[in-house]
């Protein structure tokens, strides 16, 4: 994948879209071969967000993974993902979409060379589900795979398109 590219991965259920990410992502063994450049940073928004420690606060979830200078320099709060009155509350307490929202501010506040999102559009608003797709469209340094059933997502993309039977 060339940096800046984007690719939308689509497939009814069970075809296979989120193992791929797994792959890709190297959190499950490919059965066939996968390259990558060594040192390649990649990151993944799963369609299950679980962090280590659901004791912690938002916050507290947030500087520890950044470290206190990344958390610094890109608040939280900036991101427009988690609400002023959530960063306080522990992360076990969150909703799904809280969870999430969490874990693509920690992708998107030190992102990787390479994105994968797993259905990221779940359980966002759909006003921030339009900021999203604006955002991925904008062709940053990295490249981006999304597997998605988003029929607005999958209509308005612009990258490449490949399709799992």
């Amino acid at each position: 994948m060339a940096p800046g590219e984007r690719l939308l991965v689509t497939g009814p259920n069970g075809a296979g879209k989120s193992t791929l990410l797994a792959v890709l992502a190297g959190r499950l063994d490919a059965e066939g071969e996968v390259r990558r450049r060594h040192g390649l940073t990649v990151g993944l928004l799963a369609q299950d967000t679980v962090f280590e420690r659901p004791d912690r606060t938002v916050r507290e979830t947030y500087e520890r993974a950044l470290g206190p200078e990344r958390a610094e320099s890109v608040p939280l709060l900036s991101l427009g993902l988690i609400g002023p009155r959530d960063v306080d509350m522990r992360v076990g307490e969150l909703s799904v979409g809280q969870r999430r929202r969490l874990a693509l501010a920690l992708l998107v506040a030190d992102p990787p060379e390479v994105l994968l999102l797993d259905e990221p559009t779940n359980h966002l608003s759909p006003g921030l589900s339009d900021e999203l797709e604006d955002a991925l469209g904008t062709g940053g340094p990295g490249g981006i795979v999304v597997a998605s059933h988003d029929r607005w997502l999958r209509s308005r993309w612009q990258g490449r398109h490949i399709s799992l039977p």
